[in-house]
């Protein structure tokens, strides 16, 4: 009987050990399953969290793409001499913080009318500045209004040489909503010629549309009160062509007398040294009541020429006058260009 007792005993020890390593080896297999299905899952979680956190490779955009776009914005910001420099990496820019020199020579021939030259150099020195907001410039450039009233059709106005300038710009960072600058000095003319210019401008860019806005209130203490308004619009169709609207209009002084100009532009990019600008436009004045004084339309073609200096432009059009009964007149524009910034 004892031995029978202690059998049975021993079997049923065996028994429950075989069953508790049975037991511990499921428990550790399904720990071990667990242990891997986390891993497994914070693997995941980690590569799904890299790929949230690896941001997006950014397409290499050619330093020529937006080169008709900063043409159009050079239009609306510089109002200047149709500077052909939207070839070069940094647009001619009459409000940015550099110094440069800029020739040019322009041959302009309109039908039964004899052929008029231009050469001009313009300079221009910025100095250190002397605050945040406050910096000194002397330049060579024309007045703001006569820029405004030049197309290509009105070459032949062109005749008033640029003069040097001494200013001080301050800008306003504390006025909302608008781009505030001041701009006080003198003309080097005989006698000095002291002025004063106010700026207000603001540019929305946009999925849809780009605007741009700009108002200037200037003063001549020898052209005495002038003031200028643009509203213009800009869209940019794919990575060639650019369309643009522009409306502006200026009052001066001198003559008492309002102009305005609308204008559509078309422009497009041949190749990255190479574009075409096709442009309508149409001229009104306010003299007693609104009028439109003449129309013209152009194919302006621009090149750079030899690295990112000199710049070539032919321009052919014609122009509509209502003095000549809109009888058509045509007119060709050259001009080379050296800009060195």
């Amino acid at each position: 009987m004892k031995a029978l007792f202690l059998f049975t005993f021993l079997l049923s020890f065996s028994c429950v050990s075989v069953m508790a390593q049975t037991t511990t080896k499921e428990e550790r297999t399904k720990k071990k399953t667990v242990k891997k299905k986390k891993t497994k899952t914070k693997n995941i979680k980690k590569r799904v969290i890299k790929k949230k956190v690896v941001p997006k490779k950014k397409a290499v955009e050619d330093s020529y793409i937006d080169s008709t776009q900063k043409y159009i914005s050079s239009l609306w910001v510089n109002l200047n001499y149709n500077l052909d420099t939207y070839f070069s990496d940094q647009t001619y820019n009459k409000d940015e913080n550099k110094s440069r020199i800029l020739a040019y020579y322009e041959v302009f021939k309109k039908e039964s009318s004899p052929m008029k030259k231009l050469f001009d150099i313009k300079i221009k020195v910025h100095f250190p500045k002397l605050s945040k907001r406050l910096s000194i410039t002397i330049e060579k450039e024309r007045d703001e209004i006569l820029e405004t009233r030049i197309n290509e059709a009105t070459r032949n106005q062109a005749t008033k040489q640029s003069e040097y300038n001494a200013s001080v710009d301050y800008n306003f960072e504390s006025i909302p909503f608008f781009d505030t600058k001041l701009r006080t000095g003198f003309r080097f003319t005989l006698p000095l010629d002291p002025f004063a210019k106010l700026k207000f401008s603001k540019s929305y860019p946009n999925k849809i549309i780009d605007i741009h806005f700009e108002q200037m209130f200037i003063f001549y203490r020898q052209d005495y009160f002038q003031e200028y308004t643009a509203l213009n619009f800009s869209k940019r169709l794919n990575e060639n062509w650019v369309i643009s609207q522009t409306n502006t209009v200026s009052w001066s002084d001198s003559d008492d007398d309002w102009y305005a100009r609308n204008s559509l532009g078309l422009s497009q990019r041949v190749s990255d040294k190479i574009g075409i600008n096709y442009t309508v436009g149409a001229n009104a004045s306010f003299d007693p009541t609104y009028y439109y004084t003449s129309y013209d339309a152009s194919i302006g073609y621009h090149q750079l020429l030899y690295k990112d200096w000199f710049f070539g432009n032919l321009s052919v059009g014609a122009e509509f006058l209502r003095s000549n009964d809109w009888k058509m007149t045509k007119f060709v524009v050259v001009r080379t260009e050296v800009l060195f910034q």
